[in-house]
């Protein structure tokens, strides 16, 4: 029979070793606001049966473990759907959650508009991307192919 100490070592040796493969992990990752990505197409056509635009982000930041609003994803759009943002869904690959944008001036992210083109800020869940990171699909969230704004204009 295991006594109470004896179960008491063992969920603390478990503790210790998570936390320490966590650490290990995290700092392996390299700072993903410096990577430099594939390029992905910015804009696509409207695919066939379908009336939306595609974008991809120019800055991913996925960075969970410093703590919420720190997994998100900044894209430039043309000014000429600055009055109809809200009419977008960003979804990332693997979830099959719409996430909503907000406009941002960048600023507080390290980004700017290039000429001609507003900027949004898409968040995803802090949960969820420990969640990614836990199935071993983190990666996932560091690719700009993986993430797309649909804009319905």
């Amino acid at each position: 029979m295991v006594s109470l100490h004896q179960k008491f070592l063992i969920t603390t040796i478990g503790i210790l070793a998570l936390i320490t493969i966590f650490l290990l992990t995290t700092s392996s990752v390299p700072d993903s606001s410096n990577k430099t990505f594939p390029l992905c197409p910015v804009m696509t056509e409207p695919a066939n049966n379908s009336n939306s635009l595609q974008f991809h982000p120019i800055k991913i930041v996925a960075e969970p473990w410093r703590g919420e609003h720190n997994v998100y994803a900044i894209f430039a759009l043309p000014l000429k759907y600055k009055d109809i943002y809200y009419r977008s869904k960003l979804r990332v690959k693997g979830s099959d959650i719409d996430w909503y944008i907000t406009i941002t001036d960048g600023k507080k992210f390290g980004a700017s508009a290039p000429e001609g083109h507003y900027l949004v800020i898409g968040f995803f869940r802090t949960r969820l991307a420990l969640w990614y990171w836990l199935r071993g699909r983190f990666a996932d969230l560091q690719q700009p192919c993986n993430w797309t704004l649909y804009f319905f204009p």
